[in-house]
């Protein structure tokens, strides 16, 4: 386990779990503040107030998984960790939060619709051209309209759990649908005569 940073408490997940806690709290949120305005600060659609909001959650979150804290690094970087992905989370979601059924509709018959460049490919491009072609093929040949959406928000990079509220369906019938849709897809790609090691790097998650 590396030394504990100078100045604070030797054992953070003990100093939080304790019932007098408060001081431990205060040292976490200021260090916390400090790292996600560095973090966000090219980000100019970010306001302080939000930064204070993703603070205080990023706390709750790391007061609920502290025993997820192995020790392979100092807590605070282990906390801070965990407050940048809380912050990008709900800006991910606050990005797409007016984001309806129908644009994500919209944006999957895109997937079949849109043209794939400009001008001719060469070279190493046909390779990947010829790729782009057969998924979209596949895309309008064995997706269903509600998998295309959900591939397109996948994409879009739309949060997962948005995209099972808009669904409107549930977590497990959401992953049902996108397995199915890829399965369909690679079906339809070594039909067509694509290799393994093109459909796994396609696929990978």
């Amino acid at each position: 386990m590396p030394p504990p940073e100078p100045g604070l408490p030797l054992d953070w997940p003990e100093s939080l779990r304790a019932a007098d806690n408060g001081a431990a709290i205060v040292v976490l949120r200021t260090h916390l503040a400090v790292r996600l305005r560095v973090a966000l600060s090219d980000r100019t659609d970010v306001s302080e107030a939000q930064i204070e909001d993703f603070v205080q959650e990023s706390i709750l979150r790391v007061l609920s998984q502290l025993d997820r804290y192995a020790g392979r690094s100092r807590f605070l970087t282990w906390a801070t960790s965990v407050a940048i992905n809380v912050a990008f989370t709900e800006l991910r979601k606050k990005r797409w939060q007016d984001v309806s059924l129908d644009a994500l509709v919209e944006a999957g018959r895109h997937l079949t619709e849109e043209p794939l460049a400009e001008e001719a490919p060469s070279g190493g491009d046909e390779e990947r051209t010829r790729l782009l072609e057969s998924l979209r093929e596949a895309i309008a040949l064995h997706l269903t309209e509600r998998q295309r959406a959900a591939i397109a928000g996948e994409l879009q990079g739309l949060p997962f759990d948005q995209v099972v509220s808009l669904l409107g369906t549930n977590r497990n019938a959401a992953y049902k649908l996108l397995h199915d849709a890829r399965l369909a897809l690679r079906r339809h790609l070594i039909a067509g005569g694509t290799s393994a090691e093109t459909i796994r790097t396609v696929f990978a998650p």
